[in-house]
C-alpha cells in the first residue's frame, strides 16, 4: 500500500476516532471549560438597567433578625416597592409552609393588591424528571401574577451554565422563575417568549452572563424596608428579591464566579429575555460538518507536505478554529463547539506526523543503505525529502552513462607488490568518485579497475549529457594531480580512457532474489563501454558519441574521430574527442 493512502487511512481513522469520542461526550467537561473562557474572553458585559436586587445580605440580618423573618415584613417591602413605582416584584424566597395565620393574610393581601407579585414552585427532580412539586400556599398562589420554577441544574462539573426555561409536571408546563418574570415586564404570555429559544437535547438554554458577582444593582433589604433608599432606582423597574448574605446558601459556582447568588444567576436571564440577548447553540450538524472538512483537510494535505510546512498548516488551522469559534461567540453569539474539532486538529497531526517520522526515518535508513555506496550525498538528501522520485522497478528513459577504465595496469600490477597496487588503485579510484559524485552522478560499479557512472537517474537531471561530460574532464585535471602527486612519491602513474554515450537506457533493481543492484541496462550501455576503449586506437582520453555531442557541443571543444561500427546498431555512430571546456 502507497505511503500516502496509508496516511489518508490514518487521518480518516482520526475523525472517526473524534466523532465517536464526541458522541459519548467525551470532551463535554473541557467543551464547559472552553465556553467559560470565550465568556470571558468576551469581557464584562452590564445590564442595560431594568433589574435590581433587593439583597437578604448580612446587614439586613442584623437589622431584621434572624431567617427566616415573619411574613408581615415581606408585605411591608412590597407596600415600599409598590409607592416607589416598582413594576415586577419577583420573590427567589419559598412560601410553601404555613407561619401564623396574620402574617400569611398580610403577604397574600399585599401580593394581591399590588398585582405586580411573581412567586416560586418548587420541584423535585429525580433523572431529569420532576417527580413532586412544592407549590406555595394557595393564597399566594391567587395572589401571584405568575408562578415560575427556580430549578437549576448544574453540568458535571458543578458550574451553571444552563436553565430549562420550561418544565413539564404532570401534563402542566411551567415556566421558569426568569420566564416568568421577564413575560410580566413585558406583559407578554411566557409561551411566546420561549416559542423560539434555542435549546440543547435536554430542552436547556445557555444563561447569558453579563460579569461577575454584582453586576447587577444591589440595594440592602433592610434599607428599603426602612426608606433608606432613592425611590427613583426603582420606578418601572423588576425588583428581584432574594439571598445575598453567605450564610443562607443559595450560592452557585458560574463561569464568572465561584459563589454567585442564585438572585443573580435568575438576574441575568430575565436580562436576556428582556433584551432578546441569548447565546444560541448552532446547527445540529455544525459540529460534526466542522470535524468532517477540517479533518478532510489535514488528511488530504498533512500526508503530502513536508514536516514544517505540515507544522505551519496545523498550526494555521487551529489558530484559525479557534478565532472562529471566539468570533462567532462575541459577536454572533453562537456557542461553536470548540474542543472536538481543536482536539481533531492536533490528535490529526500527531498520528500522521508520527506515522510518517517511523516510515520515513526507516525509508532513510534504508536509503542510505542500499545507495549510499554509490550515490552522492546531495542525491542520497534529495531522495530523502522526496522518496517518491525513486522507482525501483526497470523503467526505460534517456540517460547518460560513462565508463572509464585505466592503461595498462596489468603492467602496474605485476611491477609492484600487492599490497603497494591496492593502495595506489584505493586513491585513484576515491579521487574519481568524489569527482562523480561532485556532478550528482549515480556510482554503478566499480569492474576491477574501471569506473561505470550514470545520470539522470534515480533523480531526474535535465542536464545529465553536461555533468557526465563535465566530470569526464575533472576525472583527466584530478588524475594529471595524482600524477604530480605519484611522481614526486616515486610511485607508477596511471593513465585512463572514458566514453560517454547519452541514449535510452533500462534502469532499475537488477538481480537475483537474494542480492540486487541499482543499474543500467542497454545497447546504448554497450556503446559507453565500447567508446572507453577506443581511446586506445585513438590515442585519446575522452570520447563522446554524436548523441552526447549535441547536448554538450556549445560548451567544450571537440575534434571529430569520424564513425565506428557497434554492435546491435546498423548505422555506424559519429564519435568526437573532449579537447577541454570551452
Amino acid at each position: 500500500m502507497k505511503k500516502k493512502t496509508i496516511g489518508y487511512l490514518i487521518g480518516v481513522s482520526a475523525i472517526l476516532v473524534i466523532l465517536v469520542l464526541n458522541f459519548f461526550c467525551v470532551f463535554d467537561l473541557i467543551e464547559y471549560k472552553s465556553y467559560d473562557f470565550r465568556l470571558k474572553l468576551r469581557g464584562q458585559k452590564n445590564p442595560t438597567g431594568e433589574i435590581v436586587i433587593a439583597a437578604i445580605d448580612e446587614e439586613s440580618l442584623d437589622k431584621l433578625g434572624r431567617w427566616p423573618w415573619d411574613r408581615s415584613i415581606h408585605a411591608k417591602l412590597i407596600e415600599k416597592l409598590i409607592s416607589a413605582g416598582v413594576r415586577v416584584v419577583g420573590f427567589d424566597v419559598l412560601f410553601i409552609e404555613k407561619s401564623n395565620r396574620q402574617s400569611d393574610d398580610k403577604l397574600s393581601n399585599a401580593m394581591m393588591k399590588s398585582q405586580r407579585c411573581v412567586n416560586e414552585i418548587l420541584f423535585e427532580v429525580v433523572m431529569g424528571v420532576p417527580v413532586k412539586s412544592k407549590p406555595p400556599l394557595e393564597d399566594i398562589i391567587k395572589s401571584s401574577l405568575l408562578l415560575g420554577s427556580p430549578n437549576i441544574f448544574p453540568e458535571t462539573d458543578g458550574v451553571v451554565r444552563k436553565m430549562k426555561p420550561v418544565i413539564e409536571y404532570r401534563g402542566t408546563l411551567y415556566p421558569h422563575i426568569s420566564v416568568a418574570v421577564a413575560s410580566a415586564y413585558l406583559n407578554k404570555p411566557w409561551q411566546e417568549l420561549v416559542k423560539n429559544l434555542s435549546l440543547d437535547g435536554h430542552g436547556e438554554m445557555l444563561i447569558n452572563y453579563g460579569g461577575e458577582f454584582e453586576t447587577f444593582k444591589y440595594i440592602s433589604y433592610s434599607r428599603i424596608l426602612a426608606g433608606d433608599f432613592n425611590a427613583e432606582l426603582l420606578k418601572n423597574k423588576i425588583v428581584l428579591i432574594g439571598y445575598a448574605a453567605a450564610g443562607l446558601g443559595d450560592r452557585h459556582v458560574t463561569p464568572f464566579s465561584p459563589a454567585m447568588p442564585g438572585i443573580e444567576t435568575i438576574a441575568n436571564n430575565i436580562n436576556s429575555f428582556i433584551n432578546s440577548d441569548f447565546i444560541s447553540y448552532p446547527n445540529a450538524w455544525a459540529g460534526f460538518l466542522s470535524v468532517v472538512i477540517v479533518g478532510l483537510i489535514l488528511t488530504f494535505f498533512l500526508p503530502k507536505l513536508s514536516p514544517w510546512k505540515s507544522t505551519l498548516l496545523t498550526i494555521f488551522i487551529f489558530i484559525s478554529w479557534s478565532f472562529i469559534c471566539n468570533y462567532y461567540f462575541a459577536d454572533k453569539k453562537i456557542w461553536l463547539e470548540y474542543v472536538p474539532t481543536a482536539s481533531l486538529v492536533i490528535f490529526s497531526y500527531i498520528s500522521i506526523t508520527s506515522w510518517r517520522f517511523i516510515t520515513e526515518e526507516k525509508e532513510k535508513r534504508w536509503l542510505k543503505k542500499a545507495f549510499g555506496q554509490y550515490l552522492s550525498p546531495l542525491v542520497i538528501n534529495e531522495l530523502q525529502k522526496n522518496p517518491d522520485a525513486l522507482t525501483l522497478g526497470g523503467k526505460r528513459q534517456e540517460m547518460t552513462v560513462l565508463f572509464s577504465d585505466i592503461r595498462g595496469f596489468t603492467t602496474i600490477s605485476e611491477a609492484s607488490t600487492p599490497e603497494k597496487v591496492v593502495a595506489l588503485l584505493n586513491e585513484y579510484l576515491t579521487k574519481m568518485t568524489e569527482v562523480v559524485f561532485k556532478y550528482e552522478g549515480t556510482l554503478d560499479k566499480f569492474i576491477g579497475d574501471a569506473i561505470m557512472a550514470f545520470w539522470n537517474a534515480p533523480l531526474p537531471q535535465n542536464d545529465h549529457a553536461k555533468r557526465a561530460v563535465f566530470c569526464a574532464i575533472d576525472m583527466m585535471d584530478e588524475l594529471a594531480k595524482l600524477h604530480e602527486k605519484w611522481r614526486a612519491e616515486k610511485r607508477p602513474v596511471l593513465d585512463i580512457g572514458i566514453g560517454v554515450n547519452t541514449g535510452d537506457m533500462v534502469v532499475g533493481n537488477m538481480g537475483s532474489v537474494e542480492r540486487m543492484d541499482y543499474t543500467v541496462i542497454g545497447d546504448n550501455v554497450n556503446l559507453g563501454a565500447r567508446l572507453e576503449s577506443l581511446n586506445k586506437e585513438f590515442a585519446t582520453h575522452i570520447i563522446i558519441s554524436e548523441s552526447t555531442y549535441q547536448y554538450v557541443k556549445d560548451f567544450i571543444k571537440t575534434k571529430p574521430l569520424g564513425t565506428t561500427k557497434v554492435k546491435g546498431k546498423e548505422k555506424p555512430v559519429e564519435i568526437f574527442e573532449v579537447i577541454e571546456r570551452q
